[in-house]
């Protein structure tokens, strides 16, 4: 079944986009950068899909999804080779930008197959089980380049990535028949205007909430690794502990179809936030790695529902023949705060010490949380 391979193909790509993450952040902390240069370094990761994922939506939409699924696969691919050639922070930032560019046009093309290839009664259902296949990367990427870091260094790491990235290349290229060109209802040539969506008050709900769900995540995951190596926690460890928010993700996914049909998607969006809230407020409050797992564990439970409900809601709420367009600008404004925040929580870092940074985070989950305790106009649930 198409969707079955979308999702297996996104699910695999996965591990290798959790696991560059970590992989960069150690590396670039190791080779002497501080709290501001890596938060710079991180933000480049969502300079391009800032200014260019809604363009990439309308291709999804419009002409082929295919097409940004095989430049998404090898341009990451390729992105991963110059740290291995060329191991110098330079290179990282330059490698980082692009593979954000690459991974951006992937994962637009998926998430937009996923939610056009269900129906409404399947649409949670498959969403969920994309997010289970992030979950399921979020533990086994950094779980594996921590383990390859400490045994083959961080330049054989990244040619391993590149490999298996360029493998699932190959994978795609067998099955590509199997993937309709272009989602149902997607040759509507009405114009494009993208204040036309913004005007919606349920899209714009589900884009800034998902800014917050993004921000929190990937926070974490660039100043968890440096709040550890800055503790003395070895590569391996540091793996485990943000693998430990992969499980917690994982089995709040798999509850998703059954807790949101009794509640609600924005019910079940605020108190999990909170909890998120709670959750990054304790990082800095100790050192102790299974302290830290725990909290890592607290706050996957927390965020594990955010993303696949974000898309959810944000399909749900783009026009007939523009939801790759919606889920484009979902991931545009995410990414947008992600170009903002990194250097900003890495000035306050460098300025106040790294727990200033989750306090502020776990504020603004917290309003995330009072965001979704209201039901938006137009919002179709």
């Amino acid at each position: 079944m198409p969707t079955t391979l979308v999702l297996l193909l996104s699910t695999a790509v996965f591990v290798s986009l959790k696991g560059s993450r970590v992989l960069a952040t150690v590396f670039a902390v190791d080779l002497g950068a501080g709290p501001l240069a890596t938060g710079l370094l991180f933000s480049m990761n969502g300079l391009f899909p800032f200014l260019l994922a809604v363009y990439a939506g309308r291709i999804a939409d419009r002409v082929d999804n295919r097409v940004l699924m095989y430049c998404g696969i090898a341009g990451f691919a390729a992105c991963l080779l110059p740290p291995f050639l060329f191991p110098a922070l330079p290179t990282l930032f330059i490698a980082v930008a692009l593979g954000g560019l690459s991974s951006m046009l992937f994962v637009v093309a998926t998430q937009n197959l996923v939610g056009a290839l269900s129906t409404r009664e399947t649409r949670t259902r498959n969403f969920s089980h994309y997010s289970l296949g992030e979950s399921l990367a979020t533990v086994v990427g950094p779980v594996c380049v921590g383990f390859a870091i400490d045994a083959f260094q961080h330049p054989l790491t990244y040619l391993c990535l590149a490999l298996y990235t360029a493998a699932w290349g190959v994978v795609l290229y067998a099955k590509h028949g199997t993937i309709p060109r272009a989602t149902r209802d997607s040759q509507n040539e009405a114009p494009r205007v993208m204040k036309d969506l913004l005007a919606l008050p349920a899209l714009r709900n589900a884009l800034l909430t998902n800014g917050v769900v993004m921000a929190g995540l990937d926070l974490f995951s660039l100043y968890m690794p440096v709040y550890a190596r800055s503790i003395g926690l070895s590569a391996s460890v540091i793996g485990l502990i943000i693998g430990a928010l992969g499980v917690a993700g994982f089995i709040t996914r798999l509850a998703i179809p059954a807790v949101t049909k009794r509640w609600g998607e924005r019910r079940i969006l605020a108190a999990t936030l909170a909890i998120s809230a709670l959750a990054f407020a304790a990082f800095p409050l100790t050192a102790s790695p299974l302290l830290l797992g725990a909290a890592a564990f607290a706050l996957g439970l927390g965020l594990g529902c955010g993303q696949p409900l974000t898309m959810l809601l944000a399909f749900n709420a783009s026009p007939p023949g523009r939801s790759a367009e919606g889920i484009a600008m979902r991931l545009a404004v995410s990414y947008g705060a992600h170009v903002v925040i990194p250097p900003a929580f890495g000035a306050i870092g460098s300025a106040f010490g790294l727990a200033p940074i989750f306090w502020t985070c776990a504020v603004l989950l917290g309003g995330g949380s009072l965001l979704n305790r209201r039901r938006p106009p137009g919002d179709r649930q």
